[in-house]
């Protein structure tokens, strides 16, 4: 029996290539069917991926999602949460408003006016000047962990990454780490496939360079050759 854990967007779900997400998806049946545990492991809320999750029938035993603020089992039965603390959400967002930046609260399902109930902040921006100067004023202003995605800042946690949010899982579930293999394509995986026995795949963040691990061109390559083995 093994276990991986892969990252969701370009890695399972790529947007832009139907076929090769499909082919994914067949893999990762394969891959269950055998006996096998697959974790999901995403920056996106339950909310945003659980339609996709459906719509292509993909299999999982778990689903990590926030970067590794909430973990879920199998059905969907939330195991743990990280919260921001209210008195550091009063911090970003205050630091946000001054930057005039569009922005809103995520309680991990949806948005929320609720401080006692977020797990991360999210900031709408595309403009990789501004992404960049809104990353470095949180990180100078807060300990706190911060990173830039595509069309996004994203401030969680400063315990919360998807290396920690497996550590926790493993420990609550009784997991054996030496059974554990993860995979991903951009720098919020950075931590886990260090951590962990990690492969990337091909078309990846720069960041991952650094890590010197197997590239595969798909999750499908991957999964292809975990079952052989």
């Amino acid at each position: 029996m093994m276990i991986l854990a892969s990252d969701f967007d370009d890695t399972i779900f790529l947007n832009d290539d139907i076929s090769k997400t499909r082919e994914n998806v067949k893999y990762i049946k394969k891959y269950v069917s055998n006996g096998n545990i697959f974790c999901i492991i995403t920056g996106r809320n339950y909310t945003d991926i659980k339609p996709i999750l459906t719509d292509y029938d993909i299999a999982y035993d778990y689903l990590i999602c926030e970067d590794g603020a909430k973990i879920f089992n199998g059905d969907d039965v939330c195991l743990d949460t990280v919260f921001l603390d209210k008195e550091e959400i009063e911090n970003i967002v205050s630091t946000l408003e001054k930057e005039n930046c569009d922005y809103y609260l995520d309680d991990g399902y949806n948005e929320t006016d609720d401080y006692n109930n977020c797990v991360k902040v999210v900031v709408n921006v595309t403009d990789e000047l501004f992404k960049n100067k809104i990353v470095d004023l949180i990180k100078k202003s807060l300990d706190i962990h911060v990173y830039a995605s595509r069309t996004h800042v994203n401030i969680i946690h400063k315990t919360v990454n998807k290396e920690n949010a497996l550590r926790r899982l493993f420990n609550l579930e009784k997991l054996d780490y030496a059974k554990l293999h993860v995979i991903g394509d951009n720098d919020n995986d950075y931590e886990m496939i260090k951590a962990f026995n990690g492969a990337v795949i091909a078309k990846h963040h720069e960041k991952l360079n650094q890590l010197k691990k197997n590239e595969y061109e798909s999750l499908s390559d991957y999964i292809k050759e975990l079952i052989k083995n």
